[in-house]
């Protein structure tokens, strides 16, 4: 292994580890993905859409927007009991690790560089990421859950597509993370395809701005094209994902969420090498895992792990992330 480890800070049950050599390497610059190919003018989306972004967000927060475009749903009682029954286990979640998480991220890894922060085998786990990482500017997720759609609430059933999301949501909030099998259960049924409902969900909840929305393709040869999360095609015949531009309050200063649908075991990462060379022009950036159910314990995931293990400048995990022996 070219650079050394060492660890640094054991809390809340992460382990932090440092680079021990200075990354990138005196001299060496670091490349920005390519731009993508945009399907639809951004203008054009937002006029077809009649809604912003900003608007859903808020709607399946469960937080109420008087003035918004969905104001008229906020009446039904479906809605009613649901933003009632969230806005409980946020509360909660608060009180019992979410304030606690802000605060130990903010002495402990105040001097971290986290321009860019990697987070596999992440599910839709977007509020740990951005809480231990508030400051960070481009966020990078990649898990098995499809990425899902942009909910039409007018042609949606609210009873069914509530009921869905609060099963979805109620492990992280109550245990910290999201179970597999019981994330599959959810998603994937007519009333909620995919994860977008809970990254939005997450970004209104930590009081972000949603400002664009767009599917995200990578095809074969390794070409990138974006679409309106409006787009009423099927997306096929490539690496899917989604990219979330948004601020946080008090800041014009946008940021960047992607969540990227792809399995990290060694045969797909092989296969995909165009997808990991995109990745690899992100770096060097902070790694964040959690939850990992020990995969990258195991030979048929070591692509991945030395993946991370060259291109971090500091790796924050729990003891299901990478085994510490490889931290040398």
């Amino acid at each position: 292994m070219a650079r050394g480890f060492k660890v640094v800070s054991m809390a809340l049950g992460f382990t932090l580890v440092l680079a021990l050599a200075s990354w990138p390497p005196a001299g060496a610059g670091t490349s920005s993905p390519a731009p993508a190919e945009m399907a639809t003018d951004p203008d054009e989306e937002d006029g077809r859409q009649g809604r912003s972004y900003q608007d859903s967000a808020l709607f399946i927060a469960g937080l109420s927007n008087p003035e918004g475009s969905l104001r008229e749903y906020e009446e039904n009682q479906v809605w009613r009991r649901y933003s009632r029954l969230l806005q409980q286990s946020w509360e909660a979640f608060l009180k019992r690790q979410g304030h606690a998480m802000k605060s130990w991220a903010a002495q402990e890894l105040g001097e971290v560089h986290t321009d860019t922060v990697f987070y596999p085998f992440s599910g839709p786990d977007l509020v740990h990421l951005h809480r231990l990482f508030p400051r960070a500017r481009t966020y990078l997720m990649i898990a098995l859950e499809p990425v899902g759609e942009l909910p039409d609430f007018a042609a949606l059933n609210l009873g069914g597509f509530f009921a869905r999301l609060h099963h979805s949501l109620g492990d992280v909030l109550h245990l910290s993370f999201f179970m597999t099998k019981k994330m599959a259960a959810s998603l994937g049924r007519q009333e909620m395809k995919g994860v977008l409902p809970i990254l939005l969900f997450f970004l209104a909840r930590e009081q972000a701005e949603v400002l664009e929305v767009r599917h995200w393709v990578m095809k074969p040869d390794g070409s990138v094209e974006e679409y309106p999360a409006s787009f009423p095609g099927k997306r096929e015949g490539g690496i899917q994902g989604v990219r979330i531009v948004f601020t946080e309050p008090g800041s014009d200063d946008k940021r960047t969420l992607y969540y990227f649908q792809f399995n990290l075991s060694n045969p797909s990462w092989e296969k995909n090498r165009h997808f990991v060379d995109f990745l690899q022009s992100f770096g060097p950036f902070t790694t964040f895992t959690k939850a990992a159910s020990y995969l990258m314990f195991h030979s048929h995931f070591d692509g991945i792990r030395r993946f991370i293990l060259e291109h971090s400048r500091c790796v924050l995990q729990s003891d299901s992330g990478i085994p510490l022996k490889y931290f040398d």
